[in-house]
């Protein structure tokens, strides 16, 4: 029970916590003083609450009061502003908007300059060179694939942390969303199912161009760098989440979960080295 004046407990933002945020503002139901405030010590769950009704900057959501006033402030900050990328002075935690045009050449200094740091924080939280190397490849690929499918580019963004022992990376659009872009391969044509696209969506050589393309290889590279890591991947687009967790993530140990819909795509993964014995596959 929550007693008058009393002020408002301190939790962690996490997904769970932003589904019922998202669900509860799309009910009108986030008004009035918070009974908690949520800290945002990881920056995948703050980047799809922010992500909430975005109108290509940043959703109402970010400045929610239910967030607490001091947990990744200049981060939050530096979203909520004009900038295109930004890195913390650590070089631990960074974004990059997907605005930068990948045939200018001065943009793909940006680009690697954010995705080198991404590399290097990867090291420093623990991971091996040849395991973050495939990890940026993979963050790369995911901006490519919101500049060739989104279909709105310019509402794009990465973004990664580093901790001790723990490395996490997002990208998200608001874009067209997976099952509006793979129906317009006519394999895909019937498909009504966000949740069923996300899983197709994930498999290789399946795109908008068809199996016989050569495209749909975007998720390899993320695969193949957590085959050695405990690691909880999510994706949302639609109304659906598509849920991996545990050592060595599979696509074949898969969860559908139906949730609030979001509008284009989101990829969100945390990852940490796995202990000696901690491989409970047989």
């Amino acid at each position: 029970m929550v007693f008058a004046n009393q002020p408002p407990s301190r939790e962690t933002l996490t997904f769970d916590v932003v589904d019922d945020l998202v669900g509860a503002h799309l009910r009108g139901r986030l008004k009035g003083a918070p009974q908690v405030r949520y800290a945002a010590t990881e920056v995948c769950p703050l980047i799809e609450l922010m992500m909430e009704s975005n109108n290509g900057r940043t959703g109402p959501l970010l400045q929610t009061p239910w967030l607490d006033s001091i947990t990744q402030l200049d981060f939050r900050n530096a979203l909520a502003s004009n900038q295109n990328i930004w890195l913390d002075d650590a070089r631990l935690r960074g974004f990059m908007r997907t605005t930068f045009d990948p045939r200018v050449e001065a943009d793909d200094v940006q680009r690697n300059r954010f995705l080198f740091a991404a590399r290097t924080a990867a090291e420093t939280s623990g991971l091996v060179k040849p395991v973050a190397q495939s990890l940026t490849a993979a963050l790369r690929e995911m901006e490519s694939n919101i500049h060739e499918h989104s279909g709105a580019s310019s509402t794009g963004i990465l973004a990664f942390q580093a901790r001790p022992s723990a490395f996490e990376f997002v990208a998200a659009d608001c874009g067209f969303g997976i099952l509006a872009t793979l129906r317009e391969d006519e394999e895909f044509a019937d498909l009504t199912d966000h949740g069923l696209a996300m899983h197709a969506a994930l498999q290789e050589n399946v795109s908008r161009y068809g199996r016989m393309s050569g495209h749909g290889n975007g998720f390899r590279d993320l695969f193949l760098g957590l085959a050695h890591l405990n690691a909880d991947l999510r994706f949302r687009s639609g109304d659906h989440a598509l849920l991996i967790s545990g050592p060595q993530p599979e696509l074949k140990t898969a969860r559908l979960a139906q949730k609030a819909p979001l509008k284009g795509f989101l990829a969100a993964v945390r990852c940490q080295p796995m202990m000696p014995g901690s491989d409970t596959r047989h």
